[in-house]
C-alpha cells in the first residue's frame, strides 16, 4: 500500500511546485520586456525609444534570451524547490552559523545561483547595446585587425556571478528559504498581487547595497578575471581600466549594473514567493476513509507523519481551518461510529493535538530548569548554605526533582562528582578559547538562541491548540454526544500547564539576557509569543463559553486557580 508521504508528493506537492514554476516561466516574458524597455531609456529621444523597444520585443534576438533565460529559471525552480523547509535552523554560535555556509549542500545551491547569475547576466548584455554586447571588440590599427577586451561586457557578467553567490548568502541567513503560511486566508491571485509590490521594492534595495558593495569588490578583483580571460585568448587589454578610480566613475555602467541586480533579484524572489504561496495553500483532507483510496490518506495521517514537515504542518493547518471554519466537516468529527456508537474520530484527533502540545510542554518545562540552574544567585550575609555557582545550583535543582543518585544513609550508591573534575580535553579548550575576544565572538552563544530554536517548529501547536478551543466551544451547541466534553478535562489542563510553562520562559529568558529589536524580527521568535497570544485566547475562548460551569470538572486546585484568573480577567 501506498505510503502517505509517496502519495503527498505524487499527487499534492508536484503539482503544486509545477505550477508555481509554471507561472514563473508565464511572468518571465513580461519581466524581461520591461528590463529591456528601461535598459534602453532614452529621456532625449523618446520617440526613438518607444520605436526601438517594440521592434526590439518582436526581434528573433530577444526570442533566443526569452528561450534561453526561460530554461534556466525553470531549472534552478526545479533544483531549488528542495532547499526550502518549514523548520527553521537557529545557529547557536557565530561559528555555526558560518558551517552552515560551508555545508555541500549550501556550497552547491550557491554554484546553481552562480551559474545562473552569469547566463542570465552574459544574455542580457546582448540587448541592451553594442557597448555591452560582446567580449571581444573587433578594431582596425593599420589595416590590421585588432582584438580588444570589452571591459564592460566582463564586468556585467562578474556582477551577475557576484549577485548569485551573495544572493544565496542572504537567503541562508535571513532563511529566506523558510515556509512561512499566510495569518489570514486568501486566494493565491490577492496573495500574489500584494507580493508582487514589496518584492519590486526588496529587489531595488538589494541591488543598490549589493552594487554599492560590487564596486570596491570590482576595484581590489577585477584585474583577477580580466588577467584570465587575457591569457587564455589572444585579445589585448581594453583601454579603460575598470578596477581603477575614474574607470568605474562611469553613470552609463552603474544604471545597467542596478537594472541588472533588480532584474536578477525580482526574478528570483517571484520564484521563491510563488513556491511559497502554491505549497502553503489550504488542503482538505478527508476526516475518515470512506472509500478504500482514502486509506492512510486521512487527517490524522497527516497530522502523525513525521517524516514530512510540510505534511505535517498542511495537516494542522486545515484542521485548525475546519474547526473555525467547516461546520460540515466538524459535524464529521463530533458523529460516533456505527456500529457501536464510539468516537472514533474525535479520539484520532484529539490524541493527536494533546500529543503535540504535552511535547512541546515537556521541553519548556525543561528549558526552564536548565535556565533557572544557570542563574547566578547573590547571597545575602548570613546565608551559607545557599547554591550560588551554576554547576551548584544544578545539583540543587536536580535533588528538588528526585534526579540524582544521592541517597540518604546508603553511601555505596553512586554520587556524581563536581562538572569541574570531569571536564574533557575538548571543553577545556573551548574555555581557554572563549576567554580570547576573537574567538570568544564566534564561539559565545548568540542571545536568545536557545529560546528561539525551542519555539521554532511551534507553529503545529499553535494550530493544535487552536483546534481544540475551536472544537470545545464548538461542542457547547454542536456536540449532540458530548463527544468533547468528555474530554474537556484534559484539554483544559494541557493548554493551561503550557501557557504557565510558556509565560514561566519568557520571564526567566527576559531575566537572564537582554533582547533588541534585530532578534524580534526573526521569524520563530515571533512564534514564541504567537504561542503565548494563543494559548490566552484559546483560555479565554473556553471560559466565556462554558463561565462558572468549567469549575465543576475534574481538574487540579491549579488549574482551577489559574482558571479563576482567567474569569477574572486577571491574566
Amino acid at each position: 500500500m501506498e505510503t502517505l508521504d509517496n502519495w503527498y508528493r505524487r499527487e499534492v506537492y508536484s503539482w503544486r511546485t509545477g505550477a508555481a514554476v509554471g507561472w514563473t516561466l508565464l511572468l518571465q516574458p513580461c519581466v524581461l520586456a520591461m528590463y529591456f524597455i528601461f535598459c534602453t531609456l532614452d529621456i532625449f529621444h523618446p520617440l526613438s525609444w518607444i520605436a526601438g523597444s517594440f521592434s526590439m520585443l518582436f526581434s528573433a534576438h530577444y526570442i533566443f534570451v526569452l528561450v534561453v533565460l526561460t530554461v534556466v529559471s525553470g531549472v534552478l525552480g526545479i533544483l531549488m524547490s528542495s532547499s526550502y523547509t518549514v523548520i527553521p535552523d537557529i545557529p547557536l554560535t557565530r561559528l555555526h552559523e558560518l558551517v552552515q555556509l560551508l555545508l555541500p549542500s549550501c556550497l552547491l545551491q550557491c554554484l546553481m545561483y552562480l551559474v545562473s547569475g552569469v547566463v542570465t547576466a552574459w544574455v542580457c548584455t546582448s540587448c541592451i547595446g553594442e557597448r555591452y554586447s560582446s567580449l571581444i571588440i573587433k578594431s582596425n590599427d593599420n589595416d590590421r585587425e585588432v582584438y580588444y577586451l570589452n571591459e564592460y561586457h566582463l564586468f556585467l557578467v562578474v556582477y551577475g556571478m557576484y549577485s548569485g553567490v551573495l544572493y544565496n548568502i542572504t537567503m541562508f541567513l535571513h532563511q529566506n528559504n523558510l515556509i512561512q503560511f499566510p495569518v489570514l486566508e486568501q486566494a493565491k491571485f490577492f496573495q500574489v498581487r500584494s507580493r508582487l509590490y514589496t518584492e519590486l521594492l526588496k529587489s531595488l534595495s538589494y541591488s543598490f547595497w549589493h552594487t554599492m558593495y560590487f564596486y570596491p569588490f570590482y576595484w581590489m578583483f577585477g584585474h583577477i578575471p580580466k588577467d584570465i580571460v587575457i591569457q587564455h585568448s589572444s585579445v589585448l587589454s581594453s583601454e579603460i581600466a575598470l578596477n581603477s578610480v575614474w574607470g568605474l566613475f562611469d553613470v552609463s555602467l552603474l544604471y545597467q549594473t542596478f537594472l541588472c541586480g533588480v532584474f536578477l533579484y525580482f526574478t528570483w524572489t517571484v520564484s521563491s514567493v510563488l513556491y511559497k504561496i502554491y505549497n502553503t495553500e489550504h488542503y482538505a483532507f478527508p476526516v475518515e476513509d470512506v472509500f478504500d483510496d482514502q486509506k492512510n490518506k486521512c487527517l490524522v495521517d497527516a497530522l502523525s507523519c513525521n517524516t514530512n514537515s510540510l505534511l505535517q504542518c498542511l495537516g494542522f493547518y486545515d484542521l485548525c481551518h475546519l474547526s473555525r471554519k467547516c461546520g460540515v466537516r466538524r459535524s464529521v468529527v463530533f458523529s460516533l461510529s456505527q456500529p457501536g456508537g464510539h468516537p472514533h474520530n474525535w479520539n484520532k484527533l484529539y490524541s493527536a493535538c494533546v500529543a503535540e502540545v504535552n511535547a512541546l510542554n515537556q521541553k519548556v518545562q525543561e528549558a526552564n530548569w536548565r535556565v533557572f540552574a544557570s542563574v547566578p544567585v547573590r547571597q545575602a550575609s548570613g546565608e551559607k548554605n545557599l547554591p550560588s555557582t551554576p554547576a551548584e545550583r544544578t545539583t540543587a535543582t536536580l535533588s528538588y526533582r528526585g534526579t540524582t543518585n544521592v541517597t540518604d544513609g546508603n553511601p555505596s550508591l553512586p554520587v556524581d562528582k563536581p562538572s569541574s573534575n570531569v571536564q574533557t580535553f575538548k571543553d577545556l579548550t573551548l574555555v581557554y578559547l572563549k576567554k580570547k575576544p576573537v574567538f570568544s565572538y564566534f564561539l559565545s552563544e548568540l542571545p536568545d538562541s536557545k529560546s528561539r530554536k525551542l519555539f521554532a517548529t511551534c507553529q503545529v501547536q499553535v494550530w493544535a491548540v487552536e483546534a481544540l478551543s475551536n472544537f470545545a466551544t464548538a461542542s457547547y451547541t454542536d456536540d449532540k454526544y458530548g463527544v468533547v466534553q468528555r474530554s474537556l478535562p484534559e484539554i483544559v489542563t494541557a493548554i493551561v500547564n503550557l501557557q504557565e510553562n510558556v509565560e514561566k520562559h519568557f520571564k526567566l529568558a527576559t531575566a537572564t539576557s537582554r533582547r533588541n529589536q534585530r532578534d524580534l524580527g526573526h521569524y520563530d521568535t515571533q512564534l514564541g509569543y504567537l504561542l503565548q497570544t494563543t494559548l490566552k485566547s484559546s483560555m479565554y475562548k473556553i471560559v466565556n463559553t462554558f463561565g462558572k460551569h468549567i469549575l465543576s470538572l475534574n481538574l487540579s486546585p491549579e488549574c482551577v486557580r489559574k482558571l479563576r484568573l482567567f474569569m477574572d480577567y486577571k491574566e
